[in-house]
């Protein structure tokens, strides 16, 4: 890594508050989520949006729910299901309502890749999101140590 891109990345990286994150010109896929209108009509939990930024291929979108009930760990593949808007998808609860949960959502291009993580307390809320900044173009590092340790915050909390 040459001094120029190490120096980048310290820059945005405190932009983010600390974060670890890729600079701007890398252009990976994006990924953000949102909480639908309490007036939807199709029940949705989340709405996931996603683009391949300026990655060339096939987008996919896939998401998980990593959670901890009664003390145990577990994981459920989510169905993340395309809706008639480009690049929106809608997840319904599927996870138990025991529990805290992480929602995990990962959208790739070939091996590029953008995480976004939901948190959702014990009593169903969504409490917490951590998703990269589009208008900003800052793109955190989320790895499964941050699944751990929002799974963690959640069940103290």
């Amino acid at each position: 890594m040459t001094a120029r891109i190490a120096a980048l990345r310290l820059v945005v990286a405190a932009v983010a508050g600390g974060l670890p994150a890729v600079p701007a010109a890398a252009c990976p896929p994006e990924v953000t989520v949102e909480r639908p209108a309490a007036s939807a009509a199709d029940s949705s939990f989340v709405l996931v949006h996603a683009s391949p930024g300026c990655q060339r291929g096939l987008l996919t979108v896939i998401g998980t729910a990593e959670g901890l009930v009664g003390g145990q760990r577990r994981s459920i593949r989510l169905d993340v299901v395309p809706t008639d808007a480009e690049g929106v998808y809608r997840v319904r609860r599927q996870w138990p309502s025991r529990g805290v949960w992480v929602l995990r959502f990962v959208a790739s291009v070939g091996a590029d890749h953008a995480v976004a993580l939901v948190g959702v307390s014990a009593a169903g809320e969504i409490v917490t999101v951590r998703q990269q900044d589009p208008a900003r173009r800052i793109y955190p590092v989320i790895t499964d140590a941050d699944v751990e340790r929002m799974l963690r915050s959640l069940a103290a909390g």
